[in-house]
């Protein structure tokens, strides 16, 4: 695992990271293809986390590490002097899309008017329709890496803004439901999450997307069923003092609920998705 330090952030590099390597190797792409994507993604992801991470510091908390892997990126921090929550917690989700997002239109936005050259204002038509193939068998190597940071940043930013299990959206709907809601929005928007997530995976599969079908589908049943294994058991109802003969028929004390998830002060995990 690589480790260094950007702007004053731990960041690690996941050694699954190199599975990308792998999958662009698979898919025919030549040595500087894969190359330049490994490093354009490598630069997008970094980039979306410290847009979480900006936030974080924002806001007071401090960032334990940023961890870059093969399908995303993940900033774990912890509240210090004042609680992240509500309208604070929204932002420092819906931070890393924004930057990404405001840098890859930036980026297009220099392409589109000639500033990356002719060849590359010719490839990248949009943000999501670039003519990889032809930057690459043309030898345009920077139309290609300017594309596919553009399509990374503003197709992946969007798409994680969306309210599936485990991305940033999911977590944005958590707060305006626990806002509207109280504690039990928490629930109700990993069930969200997971519908919503079914959806875009049956959409994926029939149309032959068979490995983004399976990703989709972990991340949300992941987040469901982390919020049963985040809940804290219930407290035991104490015993009788000793000597005393149990009763033969006895209305037991409703229980305390369980303290609210959103209160505990463990560090907090943002991936990426």
């Amino acid at each position: 695992m690589l480790r260094l330090r950007v702007f004053g952030f731990p960041v690690q590099i996941h050694l699954s990271f190199l599975l990308l390597v792998v999958f662009f190797i698979w898919g025919d792409w030549s040595a500087v293809a894969v190359g330049l994507w490994t490093v354009t993604i490598l630069a997008s992801v970094l980039l979306h986390e410290l847009g979480h991470a900006v936030a974080v510091r924002g806001f007071g908390g401090r960032v334990e590490a940023i961890t870059i892997y093969a399908l995303g990126g993940a900033t774990l921090w912890r509240e210090v002097d004042k609680p992240i929550r509500g309208w604070r917690s929204f932002l420092v989700s819906a931070a890393g899309s924004g930057v990404g997002l405001l840098a890859g239109l930036g980026l297009f936005l220099l392409t589109a008017v000639g500033g990356l050259g002719a060849a590359a204002q010719r490839i990248v038509a949009s943000p999501w329709r670039i003519y990889f193939g032809t930057a690459e068998q043309s030898g345009e190597y920077l139309a290609l890496a300017a594309g596919a940071f553009i399509w990374v940043s503003v197709v992946w930013g969007l798409v994680n803004w969306l309210p599936i299990g485990g991305l940033d959206g999911s977590k944005m709907l958590r707060e305006i439901l626990i806002k509207l809601l109280g504690p039990s929005g928490d629930l109700h928007s990993r069930v969200i999450g997971f519908i919503v997530g079914a959806a875009v995976a049956v959409w994926l599969w029939q149309r032959g997307l068979r490995f983004a079908t399976v990703i989709v589908l972990v991340f949300a049943a992941s987040d469901l069923f982390n919020y049963r294994r985040g809940r804290p058991p219930r407290p035991r109802p104490p015993d009788p003092p000793p000597g005393d003969p149990p009763p033969m028929f006895s209305a037991r004390p409703p229980s305390d609920p369980p303290p609210d998830p959103e209160d505990a002060q463990e560090p907090t995990r943002q991936p990426t998705g």
